[in-house]
């Protein structure tokens, strides 16, 4: 399981997708049990895998009329994902990093060295498993590095936690229960100075390998030919651009023959190997599903 929630430990990674209701029922095969859809102020519309101490967000665009709603310098965060898709690009947009306190936490990476692009404040109306409905209240900063667009970042602040970890959507039928790592392709000294400008000595190096443990998930980065051996046999996820990109979401699961079960009666092709299963990543929304052992 996921180490306890921390400060800027793995949120969610946005999995950003063009066709969001065919995406979701594909997670839904893979034993995913997802929240129910909600909608963002911005145009987008949302369904999360929920685990005890993060999640995956499936996003994609439903309105791009509202387009320039909670716009702050000039960012505006539907825009941001339909660009990402515009660009002819599907999978990990963007990474959420957990914070309790947003303008403290978005001051003190400025201060690293990240430069912001503002703070968002906003409100999203859910749907409770009851049928209640009520307002998720969120505060986000924005760390987006034109250089690295699909490898960037922002904070994420839930004011009303209660409302995103709902124990009833953490029982997933494949038994996932949280995030364990997320892997991008990349020279990765790329991505080290952004690295120790938020986690500073913790950022480790080895050889073709950058890590860094967030206290919530292992962010890494590893060049094109490990990612090939790493995830050999699922082929990587397809993108048009050589920048820095997600290719793997690393997931515990309290079982992986609960896991291959699951996957075997829906008719979802994975490679099983010792220890991990992999599923690829025209399952998932173009990112690589590595699900591990709990232990």
């Amino acid at each position: 399981m996921a180490a306890a929630q921390s400060r800027l430990g793995i949120d969610h990674p946005l999995v950003t997708v063009r066709n969001h209701p065919q995406a979701l029922e594909k997670y839904r095969r893979l034993g995913f049990s997802p929240s129910p859809i909600s909608y963002h102020p911005w145009g987008s519309v949302t369904s999360l895998m929920m685990f005890p101490n993060n999640f995956i967000e499936l996003i994609g665009i439903d309105d791009p009329t509202k387009f320039g709603t909670n716009s702050v310098n000039g960012f505006c965060f539907g825009r941001q994902l339909g660009g990402f898709l515009d660009r002819g690009e599907e999978g990990v947009s963007l990474v959420a990093l957990h914070s309790r306190d947003a303008d403290a936490d978005y001051a003190d990476l400025e201060r690293g060295g990240l430069h912001g692009q503002g703070r968002i404040d906003f409100r999203r109306r859910m749907t409770l498993p009851d049928g209640r409905h009520d307002e998720a209240v969120v505060s986000l900063g924005l760390f987006i590095d034109p250089d690295l667009k699909d490898a960037s970042n922002f904070i994420c602040h839930q004011h009303r936690p209660e409302l995103i970890w709902v124990k009833s959507w953490q029982n997933h039928p494949n038994g996932a229960n949280g995030i364990k790592a997320i892997t991008y392709v990349t020279t990765p000294g790329q991505l080290e100075s952004r690295w120790m400008a938020m986690y500073g000595d913790a950022v480790r190096r080895n050889a073709n390998v950058l890590e860094v443990d967030t206290g919530c998930g292992i962010l890494r980065a590893v060049d094109q030919a490990t990612a090939e051996q790493e995830y050999k046999g699922t082929g990587l996820p397809s993108s048009p651009t050589d920048r820095p990109h997600a290719v793997a979401i690393t997931l515990s699961t309290r079982s992986l023959s609960q896991l291959t079960s699951v996957l075997d009666s829906n008719k979802v092709p994975f490679i099983g190997l010792p220890g991990r299963v992999l599923v690829g990543p025209e399952e998932a929304g173009n990112v690589i599903l590595e699900f591990v052992g709990d232990d």
